[in-house]
């Protein structure tokens, strides 16, 4: 036990660590450089914000799943070419934050390191047999896992959401690890990543200094996508499902809104449901506290009472979705 809270306190403080001291002067190079998010009618935001700051959120990540591998915890070889991945992908991401890459070229990235993923590891696939099995449940699988990345991206749009989310999924993972339903063995990596992102909101939290970017909501969302298949294929599919629920419920939605509307999806707006009280005034404080509040409700729901009864749990778990999205859609003063 003694070891396991030493290598949790060092991986977690290397990880602090860069991040508290790569911020403020990654920040400082983003300005000098002009790389902003300048205000525009689809903006959130009122003022130029330095972007691209998930550069050093990755690099944090990566430092602390390092001292995670060399502290007698090594880590599974598929998280090491996952996080490898999710690094390449980081790179396309950031040359997309600096010249905005083709749509096309975005794609195709995200599916030649999705399906480089799957290739390598089979066992990613979801497991639907009988009803689909071979060439197209891994083409299921990668669709799944492709929409969860741009879904992480396309939500990125008001001060800490990102970082809540993602907290929120590393918090829900492990208790369900804690809990047994899940191997124990994702508890470590998961604090890295939730530890980044926790740092991160104290520069993101509204008023933000700095935004992630591409180079971090697209990585984050590959790696979170990971974790999430692989508690859907050790039988917590309902789980896995429901503690990201509202964001996934939120950019369906909206996605689908737009497709209909023969809206090109991947273009920016403000139609999400957690946008549009930015309209009316609202603070960005205001709207992320209903999300935190719904996400430790989900949470809740995911691990305690999923176990214990599955369709009161998908019931409890669509009433808090839908009240919150009603919330926010009603949401003026």
């Amino acid at each position: 036990m003694t070891d396991t809270v030493n290598i949790f306190a060092l991986s977690v403080g290397t990880t602090f660590l860069v991040m508290i001291i790569g911020i403020p002067i990654f920040r400082r190079f983003l300005i000098r450089s002009g790389l902003l998010d300048n205000p525009n009618a689809r903006s959130s935001h009122k003022t130029p914000v330095a972007r691209g700051g998930g550069m050093i959120v990755l690099v944090s990540i990566v430092a602390g799943l390092a001292v995670l591998h060399v502290s007698a915890a090594a880590l599974p070889t598929d998280l090491i070419v996952i996080v490898v991945i999710a690094c390449a992908l980081g790179c396309i991401s950031w040359i997309d934050d600096i010249r905005s890459l083709s749509p096309i070229i975005r794609l195709v990235s995200q599916i030649i390191a999705i399906g480089s993923a799957i290739a390598i590891y089979p066992n990613l696939v979801i497991s639907i047999a009988p009803y689909f099995d071979g060439w197209i449940a891994m083409t299921l699988t990668a669709l799944v896992w492709i929409w969860f990345v741009n879904l992480y991206n396309f939500m990125d749009g008001i001060d800490g959401m990102t970082g809540v989310e993602t907290v929120s999924i590393c918090a829900g993972l492990s208790l369900l690890a804690l809990t047994g339903i899940l191997s124990d063995s994702i508890i470590l990596p998961l604090t890295v990543i939730g530890a980044a992102a926790l740092a991160f909101l104290y520069w993101n939290w509204s008023p933000a200094k700095i935004f992630l970017g591409d180079v971090g909501s697209i990585p984050l969302g590959f790696l979170l996508g990971w974790f999430i298949l692989q508690a859907i294929n050790n039988g917590a599919w309902l789980a896995a499902l429901i503690i990201p629920g509202y964001y996934l419920a939120d950019a369906t939605i909206t996605l689908i809104k737009r497709a209909s509307q023969r809206v090109p999806i991947w273009q920016a707006h403000r139609e999400h449901f957690y946008q549009k009280p930015i309209l009316y005034g609202i603070s960005h404080q205001r709207i992320m506290r209903r999300i935190i509040f719904t996400n430790i409700m989900l949470i809740a729901n995911a691990v305690w009472l999923v176990p214990i009864n599955f369709w009161l749990g998908i019931i409890v778990a669509t009433m808090t979705i839908c009240t919150l999205l009603w919330n926010l859609s009603q949401l003026r003063t």
